[in-house]
């Protein structure tokens, strides 16, 4: 009797979310090893913290008494997502006919794994809300799982969820816009990071976290940087940021407070006003949407309105992603006044989708009228003789028919 046609996806989903859990719980052994080592730990206590790390690197959040941390560690959280992927495109060998049905087999699976967990590690003050731990980790899991199967069986094209051409040249055109904004955001944080390096390296001995914890701090402030990079833009939005309350940096200047002792936060500014230059910065999402406009595949609309409408969409779109990136980057980071860190949850993106948008209709526009301007060939010249590679054609069978 032949096996029923949803066997073909659930085998292979559930295998990569049970393999990829493992796996990431395994990393996080690692990590509380390093940093805490083993003279001190317990089966149980040991167990419970690597799980708890991986349910935190996901997003899920922890309370312990008094501390709250609600930030989405994104650095953490794409290591997690790499090791689905990495996971999935070990095990899907051969390409799968239901590649939505896998995703989201997967994504289920490592989400209900994710909320057990949750649940069993719970224990006294220490707790992690399950919903949000299966939420984080079903997103995780269904991107990694889509991602592995895309990247190993060169499928990509097949996960279009839309065969409208106009929909796919927005999607295409917005890729660069976020891409613009975000390398802008990472040179500029590189450079704070090197202007920061004295002072890093003396918090860093003041820290003086042993081999193990150097390991462990070194990893987290590397994990850190994606965090900033999402900062960062969305000082370049406008919004700016927090790191504690009523504290503030964006493109005026930067008031801040005491800050944690994180080596990676030595490359904060320093407080004070910033030179007027650094207003040029603000032009960066503005000018990002008009390369997503001018990267604009023709298609099938030659209008110029219509070229501006799919313009000012893609730098929409472009917008809308990074707006939705940054106020995941948003949370609490600690008690009393750490409560409040990082961007607002909704300015940058109510700044990033209409300014970028705007862009995207003037880079449209500009490379519509680019086009036009541009000459065309023709067959003949300006005196109405054929063209050289028409007169040099050999004679003979082979000779082309103009």
């Amino acid at each position: 009797m032949p096996e029923p046609a949803e066997s073909s996806f659930l085998r292979p989903a559930f295998l990569t979310a049970l393999v990829a859990a493992l796996v990431s719980i395994g990393v996080s052994a690692v990590l509380v090893l390093l940093a805490r080592g083993a003279s001190d730990l317990s089966l149980v206590s040991f167990g419970r913290a690597s799980v708890r790390t991986w349910l935190v690197s996901m997003g899920s959040g922890i309370e312990a008494g008094a501390v709250s941390v609600g930030l989405v560690p994104l650095g953490a959280t794409l290591v997690c997502l790499v090791i689905v992927a990495a996971v999935a495109a070990w095990i899907v060998a051969e390409p799968l006919h239901d590649l939505v049905a896998f995703a989201a087999s997967s994504a289920g699976a490592y989400g209900v794994i994710a909320g057990v967990a949750s649940t069993v590690t719970n224990a006294g003050e220490v707790d992690i809300s399950t919903t949000r731990a299966a939420l984080a980790a079903f997103v995780v899991g269904g991107l990694g799982a889509a991602l592995g199967s895309a990247v190993r069986h060169r499928d990509a094209e097949r996960w279009w969820f839309t065969s409208s051409e106009d929909v796919r040249a927005v999607i295409r055109a917005a890729v660069p816009g976020i891409a613009a904004v975000l390398v802008s955001a990472t040179a500029v944080v590189a450079v704070l990071l090197v202007r920061g390096v004295a002072r890093a390296g003396d918090l860093w001995a003041l820290l003086d976290p042993g081999p193990g914890g150097g390991v462990a701090l070194g990893v987290g402030s590397l994990l850190a940087v994606p965090t900033l990079i999402l900062w960062t833009t969305s000082v370049l939005l406008g919004p700016g940021f927090a790191l504690g309350t009523d504290t503030s940096v964006d493109l005026s200047g930067a008031q801040l407070g005491q800050v944690p002792g994180f080596p990676v936060l030595a490359g904060l500014p320093a407080p004070g006003q910033f030179p007027d230059w650094v207003f040029v910065l603000g032009l960066v999402p503005l000018l990002a949407g008009a390369l997503c406009g001018w990267r604009l595949l023709p298609g099938a609309r030659e209008g110029v309105l219509a070229r501006v409408a799919l313009g000012a969409a893609a730098g929409a779109l472009a917008g809308l992603v990074l707006g939705v990136l940054v106020a995941l980057s948003g949370g609490a980071i600690g008690p009393g006044r750490m409560a409040d860190a990082g961007p607002p949850a909704l300015t940058p993106l109510l700044v990033a989708v209409p300014v970028m948008a705007v862009g995207g209709a003037i880079g449209a526009a500009l490379n519509h009228y680019r086009g036009g301007r541009a000459p065309r060939p023709s067959d003949t010249s300006a005196t109405g003789r054929p063209r050289l590679w028409q007169r040099d054609e050999p004679a003979g069978a082979d000779r082309r028919v103009h």
